[in-house]
């Protein structure tokens, strides 16, 4: 094991916000830091912290932290710096579950592939849970990517439920009870024979079974030394009484469930298995979307949304109560509890800001302790950085649309138009360094959660499925023209910079509206929206969601549309210097959306450069990936914004 030792600019507990003389530029490089450590989990009896560590080298680790203190021990270190870790869990006080994923590139398709690793909290007898494997030559489409955990059953202390595939099933999913320390198996569960997915109960004694085929979802019930699954339910996506299991309890047949058939705003809901129908609300946001649930011993304790920042609320009394008395104690610093013990008496903190990045701090109840655990970007510890502000304003059609500004009171400034990816995501107020890079050079950022942006409810997601190119387009063009007309920012001098779906934006725009923007930054951006799909669909089901989502491509009338929308297809338009950043390894959106754009520009002579970062994934996860991208994002926009 190795040591890690940390340097943190703010190392205790402060329980008020202060403030610091004004930020002198910085450099890109201060920015271009992943957070120091991410996921950390504390152990059932409190005493430790796992957490993924982000070295300046290219391969994660896995640190063991005792609880309340920095001093951070390597016990697992990745060997392919392709390799991201996806997810921590505690089986017991002893022994750590590691998911992680790597890319991989199959017929055709690609995808990032699950493997999983259980280590002991010193390190030692590190064993591969091996994933069972498909075939060359079958179809794979079901062996997920990422985390395939069942149950981690907390009764057994040695055991997992793994939902994994065999050539005797069919490939399709069955459950398997997996040993953590040796790595043998035993079905637990028989696959369903159809494509599939399974959720435990807190016991692991039951496991409701979803089976998806097109758009219908049929649930099945197994019990412990069940003969055979029992059908106990169905629904058609996108259609009436639709809705996303989460969890399941055994005592009552019933569902906890995500819907949107309640209401506009995405709700939660006990869900009978019974009566197929609908039993208890169990939590409502009036503007915005549940995004998960907190569980603790099978209940539901609590759940999340996001305003502005993320919020949480808790219902279990215990829960509610702590959290009460966090935001007593850091008050305006929008704290919330993301880690406990089994006890719930030991809490780890994390804070979010407008204008400082996050932090997580401990908080020990029993001893009645506390203090900063981590900041997680050291390099911009106690510097002075405008804040994001909230804007809202009608698009051209009066639609009510919402976004974020930094201007630092300068209206002067010239702009930077950020649209975030997805689309089915949003922005938030919360302190990002990318967009506070631009902020110290000298700009002003703007972010529009264009129509179809996820968490303002059904209606704004769905207003805008098959717009891509056309009304999300011009929610984003609006936006500036409204920066504009409010005098402020210089939107006479601006960039689009975007990143995954904010590429596509970026890249629409040089070459529809060439001339609008003094330069276009795409990262990870897609350039054919046609190749895009079919390079990452997965099945059937994914290509009707997609048809109803991004655009029709059954039909050569709906496959022509989107190739009118694609910019590649329209390079000739493009005027204006545009620069394609791009990860070889990234699987989301294929590192060949940029090349044959950068390809097809070449043969025009046009002004577009293309950086490509060696095994870069999607989001450019590793510190030397991280730091060539935004040097050379910033470098690009200064050279052509004076």
């Amino acid at each position: 094991m190795n040591k890690i030792i940390i340097t943190l600019i703010a190392l205790f507990l402060t329980f008020s916000t202060t403030g610091f003389a004004q930020t002198d530029s910085l450099p890109s490089s201060a920015f271009s830091q992943l957070d120091i450590v991410e996921k950390p989990t504390v152990s059932p009896n409190g005493e430790l912290i796992a957490a993924v560590y982000n070295s300046d080298g290219a391969t994660q680790q896995v640190v063991i932290s005792p609880f309340g203190k920095v001093e951070l021990t390597t016990i697992l270190k990745l060997q392919n710096k392709s390799e991201r870790i996806v997810k921590l869990r505690w089986v017991n006080n002893e022994r750590l579950l590691v998911s992680a994923d790597y890319p991989e590139h199959m017929y055709g398709s690609s995808r990032r592939v699950g493997q999983l690793y259980a280590v002991n909290k010193d390190g030692a007898e590190l064993k591969e849970i091996k994933l069972r494997k498909l075939s060359d030559g079958k179809d794979w489409s079901w062996l997920f990517s990422g985390d395939q955990i069942v149950s981690m059953l907390p009764n057994d202390p040695e055991h997992i439920l793994l939902q994994q595939v065999s050539e005797r099933d069919n490939y399709f999913p069955s459950v398997y009870k997996i040993n953590v320390y040796s790595g043998a198996s035993e079905k637990y569960a028989p696959s369903l024979q159809k494509p599939s997915y399974f959720i435990g109960d807190s016991t692991g004694q039951s496991i409701v079974g979803v089976t998806v085929e097109d758009l219908e979802r049929t649930f099945y019930l197994w019990l412990e030394d069940s003969s055979e699954w029992k059908e106990i339910g169905s629904y058609t996506a996108f259609e009436e009484d639709s809705f996303t299991p989460v969890l399941y309890e055994p005592t009552n047949n019933t569902l906890i469930v995500k819907t949107y058939q309640k209401g506009d705003k995405q709700q939660v809901w006990r869900y009978s298995l019974d009566s197929n129908d609908w039993v208890t609300p169990l939590f409502q946001n009036e503007q915005f979307d549940v995004q998960g649930i907190h569980e603790h011993n099978g209940q539901v304790v609590g759940f999340r949304y996001i305003a502005d920042m993320p919020e949480v609320s808790f219902v279990a009394p215990a829960f509610k109560q702590r959290q009460a008395l966090i935001e007593n104690t850091f008050k305006g610093m929008n704290p919330i509890i993301i880690g406990y013990d089994e006890s719930v008496n030991k809490l780890l903190v994390k804070t979010f800001s407008a204008s400082a990045p996050s932090r997580f701090y401990f908080v020990d109840l029993a001893n009645k302790a506390g203090g900063l655990w981590m900041a997680l970007q050291p390099t911009l510890e106690n510097k002075t950085f405008p804040a994001k502000q909230p804007i809202a304003f009608k698009a051209s059609d009066d639609f009510e649309l919402s976004g974020y500004l930094i201007n630092g009171g300068d209206s002067e400034r010239p702009l930077v138009v950020m649209p975030h990816g997805g689309p089915w995501s949003r922005d938030t107020q919360v302190f990002s360094p990318l967009e506070q890079m631009f902020v110290n050079a000298g700009y002003a950022v703007l972010q529009v959660n264009f129509r179809g942006s996820s968490g303002f409810g059904s209606n704004y997601e769905a207003q805008g499925y098959g717009e891509w190119g056309q009304r999300m387009q011009k929610d984003v063009m609006d936006g500036v023209a409204w920066v504009k007309e409010q005098q402020l920012a210089n939107a006479d001098k601006s960039c689009v910079v975007g990143w995954s779906y904010g590429g596509y934006v970026s890249l629409f725009a040089a070459t529809n509206t060439p001339m609008r923007f003094n330069c276009y930054v795409s990262i990870a951006g897609v350039s054919d929206i046609n190749a895009i799909l079919e390079d990452t669909r997965a099945s059937e089901t994914a290509e009707m969601v997609d048809n109803i989502m991004v655009g029709d491509r059954d039909s050569e009338k709906g496959k022509a549309h989107l190739a009118s929308i694609s910019p590649v297809n329209n390079i000739g338009m493009l005027k204006r210097p545009t620069l394609l950043i791009h990860g070889t390894g990234d699987v989301v959106v294929p590192d060949n959306q940029s090349k044959q754009f950068y390809k097809a520009a070449q043969k025009y002579n046009l002004p577009v450069e293309l950086l490509l970062l060696e095994e870069g994934t999607h989001q450019l996860d590793s510190n030397p990936n991280r730091k060539d991208a935004y040097t050379r994002a910033i470098k690009f926009v200064k050279q052509h914004i004076k």
